[in-house]
C-alpha cells in the first residue's frame, strides 16, 4: 500500500512526539486505569499513521523504505507507553535490546524487523521469564528455545513479555506480581486466560500480532473475547517451545493476530519442517474451493457451566454463515464426556504442581500458604495437590488419554466440528482473581470455562477462534470455535481467510485502542 505526502507528513511528526505528550493527550486514561466502566474515550484519531498496518503490511513499508526498523521499533514502544498503564499487558520490557537488534534485521526476511512480544511462559535468552510468579520473578533463562529461534529467524523483533496468569491457572489474567490484565472492550472484564496479556496487546492494536501459548485454550478464549485470531496447532506441529526440545502434552505455541495472513505467515516460519509426525503445511495463502462437512455441536445442557444465550445465538450466527458459504452443517453431540474431562483434567493439574510444596516451602522457610511466593489461588491448590497420592492422580487422569480416539471418530463423519469458544462471553474481574482458595467450586468454574477448548490439547487436534460476533449486551466479542482432525492445520487456515473475507472483522476496534487516541 503506498503512501502520499500527507502521510509522511503525519509520519514524521508522530515520531517527534514524546511519549509523555501522547499520554498526556489522552485525558480519559486515569480514568481507565482506576477501572472505571467502558466509555468510547474523546476522539476517534489513531495514535499513529500505522494502525491499520498488519504485520506483513508493515514489513512491506520497512521493505520499500517507508519506515525504518528503529522507526518501527520507537512507534510500538510509543503505543506500549500509552495503552499499557490502562490495560496492564507488560510484565518485562526489553526494548534495549530491541533498539539494538533494529537495523540489523535482514530486510529480505518475512517480517523485516517488525516488532513481537512473547508471552512470559517460554525460554528467550537473557530474557526474565516469570510464568506470572514472585517465585520465578529473577528467573532469567540463558538460551532460547527453538521456536523463539524460528520467531526471530522470521525478521520479528522481541520488544518484551506480556502478562499471564501465575502458571496460567486462573480463569482470569491476574497475579500478584502485575496485577490483572484489562480487556479492550470492557474494562472490567479479564482477557480470560492465560495468553490474556497478548490478546489485550492485539485486542487494543498495540502490535497486530503477539504470541500465546495454548495448553487448555489459552489462545483460543484470550482471542474470543478481545475479537481477534487465535489458532492452536496441532500437537507436535511446531518447533519445540520446551526447553531441551521437546514436547508438552497439552501445550503448543502460535500467535494471537488482527490477520489471518499474519498468523500463517509465522505458522510457515515456526513449523516443524522435518516431516517426523506431520508432512510441512508451508504456507497458506488464501482459501480453498473444497466445500466442508461441518458437524455443529449441540452443547451439553447444562454442561459443566451454563452456555449463555449470547453464545448460543452466536453460534447459530456461525453455522448459518457456513450454509450460506455452501458448507454442509447438521447438528451433532458433543463428543467428550465433560465430567470426565473435570476429574481428569484436576489431576492433570494436581501432578503438574504437587512438586512446588517442598521448593516453595525450602525457599521461603514457611508453609505454602505463608510463603508469599504464590498466588493465594496457586498455593491453595498447591496445597492440596500435596495431599493428592501420586498414583490416584495418575489414575484419574486415564480419560485424557482416551480424547485422542474421542476425536478421532468424531472425524470420521466430518471435517470441522464448530463449538462455542466458552460456555461464557467473558467473565469480569471481580468474579474471580488469584485471591481466591481453591475450593471444587472454584475448581468447576475454571475448568468449566474450558470444557470446549481443553479437550483438544489433550485430543492433540488444531483449533481456532475466529471473531465472527459480539454480544449485544456487553459488547464483547464472541469467537467462533473450529475443530479439526489432527494435522489438518491447512484446513484450519483456509477456512480462517474465508471466514475472514465473508464477516471482515479488521475494522472492529475496541473502545481502548490504539484506533481511539488523539495524535498530538
Amino acid at each position: 500500500m503506498s503512501r502520499g505526502t500527507s502521510t509522511q507528513i503525519s509520519r514524521r511528526r508522530f515520531l517527534q512526539t514524546s511519549s509523555a505528550t501522547l499520554l498526556g493527550a489522552l485525558s480519559w486514561a486515569p480514568a481507565a486505569a482506576a477501572g472505571a466502566p467502558p466509555a468510547p474515550p474523546p476522539g476517534r484519531t489513531p495514535i499513529d499513521p500505522f494502525t491499520d498496518d498488519d504485520a506483513l503490511g508493515l514489513a512491506g513499508l520497512v521493505r520499500r523504505g517507508e519506515l525504518s526498523q528503529a522507526e518501527l521499533v520507537e512507534i510500538v514502544i510509543r503505543r506500549i507507553e500509552v495503552m499499557d498503564p490502562i490495560l496492564h499487558f507488560m510484565t518485562t520490557r526489553s526494548f534495549e535490546r530491541a533498539r539494538q537488534r533494529a537495523d540489523s534485521i535482514a530486510v529480505e526476511s518475512r517480517f523485516a524487523g517488525v516488532p513481537i512480544l512473547m508471552k512470559d511462559m517460554i525460554d528467550v535468552g537473557g530474557m526474565r521469564r516469570t510464568d506470572g510468579s514472585k517465585l520465578f520473578a529473577k528467573r532469567v533463562p540463558a538460551e532460547s528455545v527453538a521456536y523463539v529461534k524460528a520467531v526471530e529467524a522470521a525478521g520479528l523483533n522481541i520488544l518484551g513479555m506480556t502478562n499471564v496468569p501465575e502458571f496460567a491457572n486462573c480463569a482470569v489474567t491476574a497475579n500478584d506480581l502485575f496485577g490483572a490484565t484489562r480487556n479492550p472492550w470492557d474494562l472490567r472484564y479479564s482477557t480470560a486466560t492465560s495468553s490474556g496479556g497478548a490478546a489485550a496487546v492485539v485486542g487494543a492494536g498495540v502490535l497486530p500480532m503477539a504470541h500465546g501459548t495454548d495448553g487448555a485454550g489459552s489462545c483460543r478464549l484470550p482471542a474470543s473475547t478481545t475479537g481477534v485470531l487465535g489458532i492452536k496447532p496441532s500437537r507436535y506441529r511446531m518447533r519445540s517451545g520446551e526447553a531441551g526440545g521437546g514436547h508438552d502434552r497439552a501445550k503448543t505455541n502460535q500467535v494471537l493476530s488482527r490477520s489471518v495472513r499474519d498468523s500463517a505467515a509465522l505458522f510457515d516460519l515456526t513449523e516443524d519442517k522435518s516431516g517426523a509426525v506431520y508432512p510441512a503445511v508451508g504456507f497458506v495463502p488464501g482459501p480453498a474451493k473444497r466445500r466442508l462437512r461441518v458437524g455443529v455441536v449441540e452443547a451439553p445442557s447444562p454442561g459443566l457451566v451454563a452456555i449463555e444465550p449470547e453464545v448460543r445465538a452466536a453460534q447459530q450466527r456461525a453455522a448459518r454463515l457456513l450454509e450460506d458459504l455452501g458448507h454442509r452443517v447438521e447438528a451433532v453431540g458433543y463428543p467428550v464426556d465433560s465430567e470426565a474431562f473435570l476429574k481428569a483434567y484436576t489431576a492433570f493439574a494436581v501432578q503438574k504442581l504437587a512438586g512446588l510444596k517442598p521448593v516453595v516451602e525450602r525457599v521461603s522457610g514457611r508453609p505454602v500458604l505463608e510463603s508469599g511466593l504464590l498466588t493465594r489461588f496457586v498455593a491453595s491448590f498447591v496445597a492440596h495437590a500435596a495431599t493428592v497420592e501420586p498414583e490416584a492422580a495418575i489414575a484419574d487422569q486415564a480419560y485424557l488419554d482416551e480424547l485422542p480416539r474421542v476425536f478421532e471418530r468424531a472425524f470420521e463423519q466430518h471435517d470441522v466440528l464448530l463449538t462455542p469458544v466458552c460456555p461464557v462471553a467473558g467473565v469480569r474481574l471481580d468474579e474471580a482473581g488469584p485471591d481466591d482458595l481453591f475450593s471444587p467450586e472454584r475448581a468447576l468454574f475454571t475448568i468449566g470455562r474450558l470444557e470446549f477448548t481443553g479437550p483438544v490439547n489433550f485430543g492433540g487436534n488444531p483449533a481456532m477462534s475466529v471473531p465472527l460476533a459480539h454480544a449485544r449486551d456487553t459488547r464483547l466479542p464472541i469467537g467462533a470455535h473450529f475443530i479439526a482432525a489432527r494435522g489438518a492445520d491447512r484446513l484450519l487456515y483456509e477456512l480462517a481467510y474465508e471466514l475472514e473475507a465473508a464477516r471482515p472483522w479488521k475494522d472492529r476496534w475496541a473502545p481502548w485502542s490504539v484506533q481511539h487516541g488523539p495524535l498530538s
